[in-house]
């Protein structure tokens, strides 16, 4: 049974470890760079973490439950569908987290998913609790399937502007970012509530024939 002492050392190396991480990446994240930071030996990381796959992994939940927490407390504040979409968006873009270095960091993650299991299964339970809430409120929008298709782009359009973020060349900034996105949402969800307005039949003033109606 793990200690005080021992939660908080590990809870202190997986922190170090994120830090790492975002500098330099999978490849660059060593168990020298990750001691040296915590003022923690070569061994005491091992005690901890049985390979640097269980550590990524421990580093990995770290960073997704920053996004949930974030998500969480933005939530609790939305008042309305549209705003729980904000809410869900915004999260994804943290300040002092969305910059080039932690994009490069996180595209070298991505790039080593595939490779490793357990790296593709929090990888998708990631994408599948963001599109688990952004249906959830697009749905009180628009109809079920649109909802999906929404959602769907939304999370494409977040790992885009994450890759775009990435490149040396990108100068857009957070709020464009987080605009664009914006955007697309309430073109989508304007275009599909007009086109459901216009499926409905014509209502009929009191006693009228229906103009459709043949005499």
């Amino acid at each position: 049974m793990k200690t005080r002492i021992e939660e908080i050392r590990r809870n202190d190396l997986i922190r170090a470890a994120y830090q790492v991480f975002l500098e330099h990446g999978v490849n660059g994240m060593t168990v020298a760079r990750i001691g040296e930071r915590v003022g923690m030996s070569h061994g005491i990381v091992n005690y901890y973490f049985k390979n640097k796959d269980d550590l990524m992994q421990a580093v990995m939940r770290h960073a997704f439950r920053q996004i949930s927490d974030d998500a969480v407390a933005r939530l609790k504040a939305a008042r309305t569908p549209r705003e729980r979409v904000d809410a869900i968006v915004r999260a994804n873009f943290l300040e002092g987290v969305f910059c080039q270095e932690t994009a490069a960091a996180w595209l070298s993650f991505y790039g080593h998913a595939p490779q490793v299991p357990e790296f593709a299964r929090l990888q998708m339970a990631y994408y599948g609790r963001l599109h688990s809430d952004l249906t959830h409120a697009l749905k009180q929008m628009v109809a079920a399937d649109q909802a999906e298709k929404i959602a769907t782009g939304v999370s494409v359009l977040i790992d885009g502007m994450w890759v775009r973020r990435a490149m040396i060349s990108s100068q857009a900034s957070v709020e464009e970012m987080i605009a664009f996105i914006e955007e697309y949402v309430d073109d989508h969800t304007s275009a599909t509530a007009t086109a459901a307005t216009a499926k409905k039949p014509r209502r009929r003033l009191n006693g009228a024939p229906h103009p459709t109606r043949s005499r």
